[in-house]
């Protein structure tokens, strides 16, 4: 059977960056011939160039913006009639949606979406109607929703309305090589001797740092012995001004540091490090973080979303309500105060992270997907 040709589509940087590269890197290449279409100049461009990925620049921004989106959607489809794939998979709200209305204006292309957290998620207010809306006038144009989550699963289903057979799940990987200086042990003696709590993500709505900066306040008044890290500075943060505020309006400037946005390799570092690692999402589709703390046996406490609270269900760290600060900071302070616990609580993530999430399994997962609705097309 000849290769698969897919070009996978999206504007996104970040978690959608990890996930694609994971796959670049695993995938069969006798099987499949990926391309990517993304924004040019982007480290995702140059990382996938460098993995040997035939990369499109396509400007796209992430913003709502009609006539560069005309712009983007109409270089898509010249390149889709030009390179005939057989699928198109569009990643994230812009480049899921780009991708799905070319490959429909351009014909002959099965698509795939995965959106890594609807985009209505990030709205409020009449926004979110049209947001919703929006993803429901796409519908027919979609062949396949990967959902990263069972949760994120149901969204599809019941808040956007698709059909439950054009809906799978294909969980957002880690890939154990990626471990740094062989990972955590279960001797005695590796714990810090300051205990650091830490978070990692943009500083943005989605991330709610606003919570972990009030969270901080409360462990900070029960230990005094913890420090805090807000890993993720100067990358797309539009609330980097605020929660400097709050830090410094909560007299928390010399235990809670705000660190730049790194490398994945300093980041899993950073981690590996930590006592405790906190999510205070809004809302989520599989956060790739919480999956690297698993992997690097580091207890978790997040909140009540969709994605982190499919990564714990099965063990591996506390679930607490949105924006319930007190018992967030309970669980902390309690992981923290009982490493016991807390290592054999990490030990049941690292386990279930090793069934679940493993890139090996979820790469053939994916590849069956591409085959079936390939096929399908061939028999129609």
């Amino acid at each position: 059977m000849a290769s698969i040709k897919v070009l996978h589509v999206t504007q996104a940087t970040g978690g959608i960056e990890t996930i694609l590269l994971m796959l670049f890197r695993n995938f069969d290449r006798s099987a499949f011939e990926f391309h990517l279409a993304c924004p040019p100049g982007t480290s995702l461009e140059a990382s996938a160039r460098a993995s040997g990925i035939t990369v499109h620049g396509i400007p796209m921004v992430r913003h709502p913006d009609p006539l560069r989106d005309s712009l983007a959607l109409m270089r898509l489809i010249r390149l889709l009639r030009k390179e005939r794939y057989a699928i198109v998979h569009g990643h994230s709200a812009k480049g899921g949606y780009l991708a799905r209305l070319a490959a429909r204006r351009a014909g002959g292309s099965k698509t795939v979406y995965s959106p890594q957290a609807f985009s209505f998620l990030s709205q409020r207010g009449i926004a979110r109607y049209v947001f919703r809306w929006m993803e429901r006038l796409a519908i027919p144009w979609t062949d396949i929703v990967a959902a990263s989550s069972e949760s994120e699963r149901a969204r599809a289903i019941g808040d956007v309305g698709f059909p439950s057979n054009k809906v799978v799940v294909i969980p957002n990987s880690i890939d154990f090589d990626d471990i740094p200086n062989g990972g955590r042990t279960t001797t005695s003696g590796n714990e810090p001797k300051t205990p650091l709590v830490l978070t990692i993500g943009r500083l943005s709505y989605q991330k709610n740092c606003e919570m972990f900066v009030r969270v901080a306040a409360r462990v900070a008044q029960q230990r005094p012995d913890v420090r805090f890290a807000i890993l993720g500075a100067g990358f797309a943060g539009p609330l980097e001004r605020k929660v400097r505020r709050l830090v410094a309006d909560a007299e928390l400037d010399s235990r809670l540091e705000i660190l730049p946005w790194t490398s994945k390799t300093e980041a899993l570092e950073a981690m590996s490090r930590a006592s405790v690692f906190v999510l205070t999402s809004r809302f989520e589709g599989m956060p790739n973080t919480l999956l690297e703390a698993l992997m690097l046996k580091t207890p978790a406490v997040v909140t009540d979303v969709d994605g982190s609270r499919d990564v714990l269900r099965g063990g591996g760290g506390y679930v607490v309500g949105l924006d319930d600060d007190e018992a967030m900071a309970k669980q902390i302070v309690a992981l923290i105060s009982d490493p016991k616990a807390a290592k054999e609580m990490a030990e049941i993530g690292y386990d279930r992270a090793r069934r679940m999430f493993d890139i090996q399994h979820n790469v053939q997962t994916l590849g069956d997907v591409y085959r079936q609705i390939v096929r399908a097309d061939n028999c129609a």
